[in-house]
């Protein structure tokens, strides 16, 4: 575990002092609270025997067959919920299943660049080496460059769209494209879905589960911690090869047994929802977008792009001081939390906002300190 950095956001806000009254752009869950019907579901059955004992390792049956409607329904995608659905401890257990189940030590793994920390620590946990490729100004993959970064070794490509950290949503046809290189190389590509429907003005999400016809290498994270703000439920799931099933139990049972009963009983009434529920909370992302996109325009020292996914926006500071000291004067001195580039694997000075976890009072709140911080310390 030497090898693996410290999981960076304790790391970030262990080393100096924290304001009661600071105000975050870091965490990226959303403002709004769960579907009332799957709250009420989990009060409902908690007492019951199969809302306190363990499910079987996949999960209930019954939410697999909700799932797999599910993506039938939105992506036109078919899948076994016997043996091509896994109910796990949200995507980020998801995303480990998968690395135990199709690799072996030293195997290379390719992430984007912004990329998201989580995976990069999982990878290097279990002896993967991570491989990092380019992205362009719009934090658009580069696939030539993606090409060049494939060796004998690699075992997957990991997609993330709408993306953590920079909001970026790839396009279709670019996803399809990844998809079909990884087929063409005998890789696989996970792809995760957990922002699926935070997309805005003109953007779509499409999954690569739809390119995969012989559903032979594609595998599929998803969590309900933001679209229906589960976030402390622990609840997500994988859509997979049926090949991997058995490798994928070993590492279920291993880890975690199964899933949470009771998120189970909120995920079944969660999940037929679709996006209706984060849906209508949407005017006040939209306006906090909006918000920020007019306050930063104004100001010189940002490099700003303005990505349609998720609820994340990835700036570079036209400066040569470190990001990750300028988070922690942020914090201590302007009552900010931002989180700096460096815990993204980025070099250049840089953040990400997270601005879907406040109400529009509080964006505009903490832009003026961040605006003031920013041109004061830069």
């Amino acid at each position: 575990m030497k090898q693996v950095r410290k999981a960076p956001i304790i790391h970030l806000l262990s080393e100096g002092f924290i304001p009661d009254d600071v105000i975050s752009f870091g965490q990226g869950i959303p403002f709004f609270g769960p579907p009332k019907t799957a709250v009420s579901e989990v009060e409902k059955n908690a007492s019951q025997p199969k809302g306190f004992t363990y499910s079987t390792d996949q999960g209930f049956f019954e939410l697999r067959c909700i799932i797999a409607e599910k993506l039938k329904k939105e992506q036109d995608v078919r899948v076994d919920p016997e043996t091509q659905i896994m109910v796990t401890a949200g995507a980020n257990q998801a995303f480990m299943n998968a690395l135990l189940a199709i690799t072996s030590p030293c195997d290379e793994i390719i992430f984007f660049t912004p990329t998201y920390f989580n995976y990069v620590m999982a990878a290097k946990m279990i002896g993967c080496k991570p491989v990092f490729s380019s992205t362009d100004k719009q934090f658009q993959p580069i696939f030539s460059d993606l090409e060049s970064k494939i060796t004998k070794n690699t075992k997957a490509i990991v997609t993330i769209s709408p993306n953590n950290p920079t909001g970026a949503v790839y396009p279709s046809s670019l996803l399809k494209k990844i998809n079909t290189l990884c087929a063409d190389h005998s890789l696989f590509h996970i792809s995760d879905e957990v922002y699926e429907y935070f997309v805005y003005d003109d953007a779509t999400h499409r999954s690569p589960l739809r390119f995969d016809s012989m559903m032979d290498h594609t595998i599929s994270l998803f969590s309900l911690s933001k679209s229906f703000s589960l976030s402390g439920y622990r609840i997500g799931y994988m859509v997979f090869p049926e090949n991997l099933l058995d490798e994928l139990l070993k590492a279920q049972d291993t880890i975690g047994i199964a899933a949470p009963s009771p998120s189970q009983f909120a995920a079944q009434k969660a999940i037929p929802l679709g996006s209706t529920h984060c849906k209508k909370f949407f005017s006040t992302l939209e306006n906090n977008r909006m918000y920020i996109q007019k306050e930063f325009s104004k100001l010189s020292l940002v490099e700003h792009c303005w990505t349609k996914g998720a609820y994340y926006f990835f700036f570079n500071l036209n400066t040569t001081k470190s990001s990750w000291s300028l988070a922690k004067k942020l914090i201590e001195n302007y009552k900010i939390i931002i989180l700096p580039g460096e815990m993204f694997d980025v070099s250049h000075p840089s953040f990400r906002l997270s601005y879907g976890n406040l109400s529009e009072e509080g964006v505009k709140k903490g832009l003026h300190r961040l605006s003031e911080g920013l041109e004061q310390l830069c």
